[in-house]
């Protein structure tokens, strides 16, 4: 059986949860058309699905023109062993890893004074993929924004995760410094060959810090440079906050593709302690006026190296399906039941695998819109 949270623990972790105290329970409800809300959920990857916006998510922790990219160099801790022996608790992992770079950038973020986001010798200057160090180099490249820095996109070989050989130019990153005299602000723009078409387009700022938290923003747009009207509309903010024993990193974001009437909303808290993860997930899914979530947490005891978790989808608030999660270093287990008499059949079933694969699209296009500015921010 697949498991339809596999994505979905990709992605993103807790939030508020839907539902209001002291109002009658509501019944529980199927989907009104499973195979339409698989097909919704599936249409997501075709707007993410162009060459640069596939060789900018896959490269983003490596675009770091002052120091070693922070995304890759962090290992995973050896501790979370429940989630990396299970292909399907495989990415409750790598949501971990991504909350433990940002908290370890809290130090960084907190003290760094508001000057020009890149120094005399490296604003201007275009950097282009070295295959020997495997990572990107200045050169005397011209047409980088005066403000700022350019990074050439390439086609990815699907094997390393790396450029291709012989490279093949799909695009470039634009990164420029719009901070000015205010709070650090970076302009990122992600374009095809010679500049058109433009994939991606948004800013993030360094909201608010002090010794003790981090807020970053964000707000822009994607689309696939298709000749069509799917262009996705975004805004977010991950806040970092605690202490060297505990660390609780929270990420809120909304995607809109009003060509679709799709509406996503995706918040996720993980806390960091000397022993433990906790993770919480709450994603919303509207379409046609029907409303999908999928909700839960999910705790890891570092020491007993144990995993547990329970999660629910719910449509128009009405409970659909519960799933159930335990694990060990060498065990796992799901228990999935449908709400009502008749179970969950192979349609429903589809609709929630589908459900945790746009999770994921979204968890892992976001992750890669932030990778570059925390990597230019936390510098």
């Amino acid at each position: 059986m697949r498991l339809p949270l596999r994505p979905a623990l990709a992605g993103i972790v807790l939030a508020a949860l839907t539902g209001a105290c002291g109002k009658e329970a509501i019944a529980p409800k199927s989907l009104a058309n499973p195979q339409a809300t698989s097909a919704q959920l599936a249409s997501l990857d075709t707007i993410f699905s162009a060459t640069a916006l596939k060789s900018f998510s896959a490269i983003s922790g490596s675009i770091q023109p002052t120091a070693p990219a922070p995304l890759p160099a962090l290992a995973l801790a050896s501790a979370v062993n429940p989630l990396t022996q299970s292909s399907d608790l495989r990415p409750y992992a790598r949501r971990i890893l991504g909350a433990r770079t940002f908290a370890r950038l809290l130090p960084d973020m907190s003290v760094r004074g508001i000057a020009a986001l890149f120094p005399v010798g490296v604003a201007g200057k275009t950097f282009e993929w070295d295959f020997g160090t495997l990572s990107y180099a200045a050169t005397a490249r011209t047409g980088a924004p005066t403000t700022g820095v350019r990074f050439i996109l390439y086609a990815i070989d699907p094997l390393t995760g790396y450029p291709a050989s012989p490279a093949a130019e799909v695009g470039y990153i634009d990164l420029i410094d719009e901070s000015g005299s205010g709070a650090p602000k970076l302009h990122v723009i992600v374009a095809g060959v010679n500049g058109t078409p433009v994939y991606v387009n948004y800013t993030v700022t360094l909201a608010s810090q002090s010794a003790s938290s981090v807020k970053i923003t964000t707000a822009g747009f994607i689309t696939n440079g298709a000749a069509s009207p799917d262009s996705v509309k975004f805004s977010g903010a991950v806040t970092a906050s605690g202490s060297q024993t505990s660390v609780t990193v929270t990420e809120d974001v909304s995607f809109d593709i009003n060509s679709r009437d799709l509406h996503i909303r995706n918040v996720q808290r993980v806390t960091l302690t000397q022993t433990s993860v906790h993770l919480g997930i709450s994603f919303r899914f509207e379409h046609g006026g029907e409303v999908v979530t999928l909700e839960g947490t999910l705790s890891v005891d570092e020491t007993a190296g144990t995993v547990n978790g329970t999660f629910t989808s719910k449509v128009d608030g009405g409970l659909f399906a519960t799933c159930t999660v335990n694990g060990t270093s060498t065990s796992f287990s799901l228990t999935c039941t449908g709400a009502d008499q008749d179970g969950l059949n192979a349609d429903e079933q589809e609709a929630l695998h589908n459900l945790g694969d746009a999770v994921e699209s979204i968890g892992t296009v976001f992750e890669g819109i932030l990778g570059p500015a925390i990597g230019v921010l936390g510098a």
